[in-house]
C-alpha cells in the first residue's frame, strides 16, 4: 500500500549551511542509553570514525560540544546535547499525532485527484497507546484506515454528522461517569450506536521523578506553585480535570500554568520531563514512557462508537475482528497502566452507557 507520511525534523542553520539534525540525535540517543560511541556506533551500522566526525561536524558548525569523553568513563551529553533530545522528543510527542492526521487526509485528497480507491474507513480517535497499535495493527492487516487525531467531543459531534464511521471517547469509572457523559449526551440524542471497550487505563497526576515538590494532590498544586502543562479544552482528558477541580472546590487560575495547552498525553509527559513544567494530567503510559512519577487518581474506559447499522461494514467488522483479537489483547496488556479485561466487548450505547441511551 502506498501511503503519504510526514514527520517532524530538527535542523540548524548557520550562514548557509543547513544541516539536518535527524542522524546526530540518532547518536546521542545511542550514546546515551550505551555510555559510549563505539557501542552507539555500532547500533546505527556507523563506523566509530564516521560517527566521531559527524558529532565533531555539529559541534563545529553549533560552536559548543555536544559530548564530553573520558578515559574510562566512555561518553557523557554535554547539557546541550541533553536540551536537543528532549526538544526532539516534544516535538514528536506534541506534532506527532497531527502530522499523522495531515497525511492522512492528504492521503485521501490524493487518492481522489488519482481517481484510486479511496473506500476507507474513517476514524476520529483521542491520541492514546491502545488506539495507536489498533491503527497500526489494522494497517499491517492492509485495512485501509483514515484516522485523524481529535478531542472526544469533536469525535463525537463528527460522528454524528457522518464524518466518520467510528469515534473515540473515554469515561471515568465512577463517580465522575455521568457528570462527563453530560457533555456527549446532546450530540448522540435520538441516535442509535454500538459501544466497543479498547481498553481501560489509569489516569493521574504525572510529576518529576522523586516528586521534588511533594504533589500528592490536585490541592498541592495552588500550595506548591507548580506549573502545570494542561490539556486542550474538548479533550476529554480536560473536561475530566474541570470536573476534578470543581469538586474539590479549587479555582483553576490559583494553578500556574493552567493555560500551558498540550494536546496529547505524551506531550504532557515530555514536557513535563524536559523541566518545562511540574506536573500534568495524563494516563499511566505516557509517564513511564517519559521516566515520570505516577500519582493514580482514577481509571477510565476508551471506547470505540459506531452506527448501528455499521456491522454492514466489512473494514468496520475487519478492525472489530482485531479488536477482539487475542494478539492484540496481549499488545493492550502490554502497556503500562493499561487492562485489556474489556477489550473487544460490544454493546448497545444504552447497555453500555445507560443515560445516553
Amino acid at each position: 500500500m502506498k501511503q503519504i507520511s510526514i514527520a517532524p525534523q530538527l535542523r540548524f542553520r548557520h550562514d548557509g549551511n543547513d544541516l539536518p539534525l535527524d542522524k546526530v540525535l540518532s547518536l546521542l540517543a545511542e550514546v546515551q542509553a550505551n555510555g559510549n560511541l563505539q557501542a552507539a556506533s555500532q547500533a546505527l551500522g556507523q563506523s566509530y570514525r564516521g560517527a566521531w566526525g559527524h558529532v565533531k561536524e555539529v559541534e563545529a558548525l553549533m560552536g559548543a560540544p555536544l559530548l564530553t569523553m573520558a578515559r574510562g568513563r566512555g561518553a557523557v551529553l554535554t547539557p546541550l546535547a541533553q536540551r536537543l533530545l528532549w526538544g526532539q522528543k516534544r516535538l514528536q510527542a506534541r506534532l506527532g499525532p497531527l502530522l499523522e492526521t495531515m497525511a492522512s487526509e492528504l492521503q485521501t485528497e490524493l487518492d481522489d485527484l488519482l481517481l484510486q480507491d479511496s473506500d476507507q474507513l474513517r476514524l476520529f480517535a483521542s491520541h492514546g497507546l491502545a488506539i495507536a497499535a489498533l491503527v497500526d495493527f489494522a494497517g499491517r492487516a492492509g485495512l485501509p484506515i483514515d484516522v485523524s487525531y481529535r478531542g472526544s467531543i469533536e469525535a463525537i459531534a463528527a460522528l454524528a454528522k457522518h464524518e466518520c464511521e467510528v469515534a473515540s471517547f473515554h469515561v471515568p469509572i465512577g463517580a465522575l461517569a455521568e457528570p462527563v457523559l453530560d457533555h456527549y449526551g446532546p450530540l448522540l440524542k435520538g441516535k442509535s450506536y454500538r459501544v466497543a471497550d479498547v481498553a481501560s487505563r489509569r489516569l493521574g497526576l504525572l510529576v518529576a521523578r522523586g516528586n521534588p515538590l511533594g504533589i500528592h494532590a490536585l490541592a498541592d498544586l495552588p500550595r506548591t506553585g507548580a506549573r502545570f502543562a494542561n490539556r486542550e479544552r474538548g479533550s476529554g482528558t480536560r473536561i475530566i480535570f474541570d470536573l476534578l477541580l470543581a469538586r474539590e472546590e479549587i479555582d483553576p487560575s490559583a494553578i500556574a500554568g493552567a493555560e500551558n495547552i498540550e494536546f496529547t498525553h505524551a506531550a504532557v509527559a515530555a514536557y513535563i520531563a524536559s523541566g518545562r513544567a511540574d506536573a500534568g494530567l495524563a494516563i499511566e503510559a505516557a509517564a513511564s514512557q517519559f521516566g515520570l512519577d505516577f500519582l493514580p487518581i482514577l481509571t477510565e474506559r476508551y471506547c470505540l462508537m459506531f452506527p448501528e447499522t455499521g456491522g454492514e461494514s466489512a473494514h468496520l467488522q475487519a478492525l472489530l475482528d482485531i479488536l477482539q483479537s487475542a494478539e492484540y489483547r496481549q499488545a493492550v496488556h502490554a502497556i503500562p497502566g493499561y487492562s485489556e479485561a474489556a477489550t473487544g466487548r460490544i454493546a448497545p450505547l444504552s447497555e453500555a452507557f445507560p443515560s445516553l441511551g
